[in-house]
């Protein structure tokens, strides 16, 4: 037992390719997460795979009101409905995941009522908070991948590392909005905040 966390953010059909709020690498991504989760070599890092996802019920304004512009900091076009193919995990990686016994899986769901950033805003199907699962099974340590960078993993591993848990960002695994702001975090915005990459 390593007392170490994946956690996948947000790898949905609306923030890839295609989607309502595409990132450009996104559908890379997901193919690269699912062969390394069939990889045992890989899969043995880790004693729990935690998925998170946006799942939007009605989050007021983080949603672009009727015949308005969003602004893409602060109201965004609808995106991960609730119960809608663009908030499905991609396939192939939902798969990946499906397939794991060797460990437990979990997934999160956010931003019901509310924008819901960081994976640490979601909560599970019976309602328990990202870190009380986590510390209920013994984990101290967690490794982030997921879309975007800049946005969702960034505020995921701020709240990960203020909870107390060693975090870790794996870059490779990780996609961003803004190249810029994603190499600002690498070079020092990460380590500023107590979180490494990998």
């Amino acid at each position: 037992m390593t007392g170490t966390a994946l956690i996948i953010v947000d790898v949905q059909y609306d923030f890839c390719e295609g989607g309502s709020l595409a990132v450009a690498g996104g559908l890379d991504v997901a193919t690269r997460l699912a062969a390394a989760l069939r990889d045992p070599a890989f899969l043995d890092r880790y004693d729990l795979v935690v998925t998170t996802q946006d799942w939007h019920i009605d989050p007021g304004e983080h949603f672009a009101r009727d015949g308005e512009q969003p602004d893409f900091h602060t109201s965004w076009p609808v995106h991960c409905v609730a119960e809608s193919d663009g908030a499905r995990i991609v396939a192939d990686l939902d798969d990946a995941v499906s397939a794991i016994t060797a460990i437990p899986v979990v997934r999160v769901f956010k931003g019901h009522y509310s924008a819901a950033y960081s994976g640490f805003e979601g909560v599970t199907a019976d309602d328990t908070l990202l870190v009380d699962e986590l510390r209920s099974r013994g984990i101290t340590a967690v490794d982030i991948t997921g879309i975007a960078t800049d946005y969702c993993v960034k505020e995921t591993a701020v709240h990960a590392a203020e909870a107390g848990f060693t975090t870790t960002v794996l870059t490779d695994y990780a996609v961003g909005i803004d190249a810029k702001a994603v190499a600002a975090l690498r070079s020092t915005g990460f380590a500023d905040v107590g979180v490494a990459v990998a």
